[in-house]
């Protein structure tokens, strides 16, 4: 195709002094006003194009993450007693609390194998004010249960499930306590009970000595107690 080349048309243009210039404008080749639109629309396209290749992709929000973590258990809140156990009891402080309890009333405490009816003796706890002897026993369960294996060797196998409770009266009856009963108790509770096992000649637990004979404490207050951790 032969190229058209433009012509000049020339306009009237007036300046200050009212003199006349000419003024020139050139039409453009028929082909390039078709063809422009195009180009323009073409170039366009390509610059979207490569704006797409640099956009970032969004990340997940982190409220998202922390939601699924705390679902999964990792940030949930803790319950009361979760991750936090009671203080173990050591069977010599809680002798001495025992004895510091003085004017407490002495509760007798036993064991007896699930399932059956006869209680073993195993010793004596006090509580503050008389106001915690179902705590008292559930709270030193452990001592009084691994009291009741050195006294009663044979009655009591070694995989024995035992049940744990406190002589009501002289008649023999008693009441059975749950070991639930120390989980509620108050804060610092193992500082107002204590336990004191029948004494135990074999060993030496719980035992007063005086003039070489195992004696009561509360008989012979110059009794020698043997250690016990």
């Amino acid at each position: 195709m032969t190229s058209v080349p433009s012509s000049p048309i020339t306009h009237p243009s007036t300046s200050k002094n009212n003199d006349t210039y000419p003024t020139h404008h050139y039409h453009t080749p028929y082909h390039l006003h078709t063809t422009m639109p195009s180009i323009r629309s073409l170039a366009a396209l390509i610059l979207l194009g490569a704006s797409h290749a640099f956009i970032v992709p969004s990340m997940p929000s982190p409220m998202t993450s922390s939601t699924a973590l705390q679902m999964a258990g990792f940030g949930a809140a803790k319950g009361k007693d979760a991750g936090s156990k009671l203080p173990k009891l050591k069977a010599k402080a809680q002798w001495d609390r025992f004895a510091d309890l003085k004017n407490c009333e002495k509760i007798a405490v036993g064991v007896r194998i699930k399932d059956s009816e006869e209680w073993m003796e195993v010793g004596r706890v006090k509580s503050e004010k008389d106001e915690f002897t179902e705590v008292a026993v559930a709270r030193q369960r452990a001592l009084i249960a691994d009291h009741a294996r050195r006294l009663y060797l044979v009655q009591i196998p070694p995989n024995a499930v035992l049940e744990w409770g406190y002589r009501l009266s002289e008649d023999g009856e008693w009441a059975v306590v749950d070991k639930t009963k120390g989980d509620d108790a108050p804060k610092g509770i193992e500082k107002k009970i204590g336990f004191e096992g029948k004494p135990d000649k074999n060993t030496g637990f719980y035992c007063y000595y005086h003039e070489g004979r195992i004696v009561d404490r509360e008989e012979q207050g110059k009794g020698k107690k043997m250690p016990v951790v």
